[in-house]
């Protein structure tokens, strides 16, 4: 008996080690006319739609570094998911340099990623709506590079201890799940940047920009939840970590494995019971609409009685069938909350988190004053209309808390009574509103500081670019302004939108001066300066500060014997208003 029990072990372990031999190990793919490999491992008692997790290595490192680092076929055992560990190679059009390394400018690796999965799915009928991508170093950078170009096959993406190098656009097909991990004390990919990353990531996903902070051992969590579709925007803080993933204390892949499983294509995350609500969009212009969308996700054995739809206490709609969608039209300037509750074929109802959407005024100049041509256009005088209509920040903190507070822009008082757009950050982008007076060409000169080195900002007037991008030196502080100038093309008469569009952070502007190239001084204009009118004088708050009457030419005495201080005034006769700068 003993004997024929040891007989079937050893027939057992055989069948499984042919098995391993079979079907675990380095395989070859011909991929775009090229033969790429990666290394598979495959559980011994793998069932039908199980996960798949790609994990990609460093620049010059290979898979069997990774694998050892990462350690994800141990937790493969227990998870039953497939891993997979891609083989780079030299010359991508991004860097050749390298002798293994990822694309980030180009389609070559993102098409051997969606090889892979296809590859992985013929052979072992993975689920595809759930499959994670995560990456270290360079493989990180890649991870952030394929949110952009294949977010629709990624349920979930887990960088380590790499950034988005290649200045690619935080926008994604659907809104993805992310969990970053990064050592503290990284002198490769420098952590110092990481925080400001996950920010504007968070906020690209609809995510509450209020995040839930955590400290554990060794490590501590910042977590940015009730994204659209239940997106979740995670960084761990590995302290004192260097490059490289970590497996004592903290363990990076258990940290990804307990993320990703939440999470599939779909919208809302896979392991939940209930009902999630998205609205599209998440801000709107007056008078906007808004689409709702819920999901359910169910117990075996149930299905969808209804579900109904809910602006703040009040019932939209109730819908028994999918698609699970509503629209609401023509809603004016405010906030506005909505719900949905589900009710499944038991009479068991589930509560959606509550979704807001904002409608904010149309884009106009701020006080309804636009900025005249020629004359200088102040920063702080930015456009009406928020965040992603005349303007976008990365966070919706003021920074600067003296002008303005009600917005994310950031204004620096650098001087009592003079401010400056300030801590500003890769991206970010402010409209003005221009009164240009004369069909000419303008010189221009902008006022720009930085403490920093490798600081750069662009103008456009109408989404055309008047300048390169101005790379700005380093001026010892945040208030030494020094002078960039420029020159734009011929304007028409009329209304322009002026736009600042930073593209490299951490640069403070004061102001733009514009000048027509020609002279436009006549009798019709001395006319107008010597004759004497009467102005409502406000200030750039509103308030009614007096009146005055004089000609344009004496406006600044007269403010001045109205005892008003130096600072920005808004002076106004009839439909015609202009901002006046006084000046000590």
């Amino acid at each position: 008996m003993k004997k024929s029990y040891l007989l079937i072990v050893a027939i057992l372990f055989s069948m499984f080690s042919a098995y391993a031999a079979k079907h675990n190990g380095l395989k070859s793919i011909n991929t775009g006319g090229k033969n790429r490999q990666y290394f598979l491992y495959v559980p011994d008692c793998l069932t039908d739609n199980r996960p798949l997790i790609i994990s990609c290595h460093g620049m010059d490192q290979d898979y069997n570094y990774q694998k050892q680092q990462t350690q994800w076929p141990s937790l493969a055992d227990t998870a039953n998911f497939v891993v997979v560990y891609p083989v780079g190679i030299a010359g991508s059009a991004w860097n050749r340099s390298f002798s293994t390394g990822w694309d980030l400018d180009g389609m070559s690796d993102v098409n051997f990623m969606l090889d892979i999965i296809s590859e992985v799915k013929k052979d072992y009928n993975i689920d595809e709506t759930r499959v994670y991508l995560s990456g270290f170093s360079l493989g990180g950078a890649f991870t952030y590079y394929m949110m952009n170009k294949a977010a629709d096959r990624i349920a979930a993406f887990g960088p380590i201890s790499g950034y988005n190098l290649m200045n690619a656009s935080t926008s994604t097909s659907r809104p993805v799940p992310i969990c970053h991990v990064h050592g503290t004390a990284d002198n490769i990919m420098a952590y110092s940047g990481i925080k400001d990353n996950m920010k504007k990531y968070a906020q690209a996903m609809g995510c509450n920009m209020t995040p839930e902070e955590k400290t554990g051992n060794g490590y501590s969590m910042i977590r940015y939840k009730d994204g659209d579709c239940e997106t979740e925007v995670i960084l761990y803080s590995v302290n004192g970590r260097d490059h490289e993933p970590s497996n004592n204390g903290f363990h990076t892949s258990n940290a990804l494995w307990a993320f990703f499983k939440q999470y599939s294509n779909a919208c809302g995350k896979y392991s939940a019971t209930g009902v999630s609500l998205s609205v599209s969009p998440n801000v709107g212009e007056a008078p906007a609409t808004a689409t709702l969308t819920a999901k359910a996700t169910l117990p075996e054995g149930t299905n969808v009685k209804s579900i109904e739809f809910y602006q703040g206490n009040t019932l939209i709609e109730t819908l028994n069938n999918e698609p699970f969608e509503v629209t609401v039209e023509n809603l004016e300037i405010g906030k506005y909350e909505f719900s949905a509750v589900m009710t499944d074929s038991k009479g068991k109802s589930y509560n959606s988190s509550k979704k807001t959407f904002e409608v904010k005024a149309p884009q106009g100049p701020y006080k309804g004053v636009a900025q005249e041509l020629p004359g200088t256009v102040e920063m702080e005088f930015y456009d009406e209309g928020g965040e992603g209509m005349s303007f976008h920040d990365s966070d919706d903190l003021d920074e600067g808390k003296k002008f303005r507070t009600e917005d994310g822009i950031d204004i620096e008082e650098y001087e009592t009574g003079k401010y400056a757009l300030g801590w500003t950050a890769k991206g970010e982008w402010v409209e003005y509103t221009l009164d240009v007076k004369y069909t000419d060409s303008y010189t221009w000169t902008a006022y720009a500081a930085s403490g920093n080195d490798g600081s750069a900002f662009k103008l456009y007037i109408d989404d055309k670019a008047i300048s390169e991008t101005i790379k700005v030196k380093n001026s010892g502080d945040w208030k030494t302004f020094k002078e960039y100038e420029g020159k734009t093309s011929e304007l028409e008469a009329g209304k322009h939108i002026l736009k600042i569009e930073i593209e490299s952070d951490y640069v403070n502007i004061d102001k733009i001066e514009f000048k027509a190239v020609n002279d436009h001084v006549g009798v019709e204009d001395a006319s107008i300066e010597l004759s004497e009118v009467t102005f409502d004088v406000l200030s750039m708050q509103g308030v009614w500060m007096g009146k005055v009457t004089c000609s344009e030419a004496g406006l600044d005495s007269a403010l001045k014997q109205l005892g008003l201080s130096s600072g920005a005034y808004i002076v106004r006769n009839g439909e015609k208003a202009k901002v006046v700068i006084l000046k000590k």
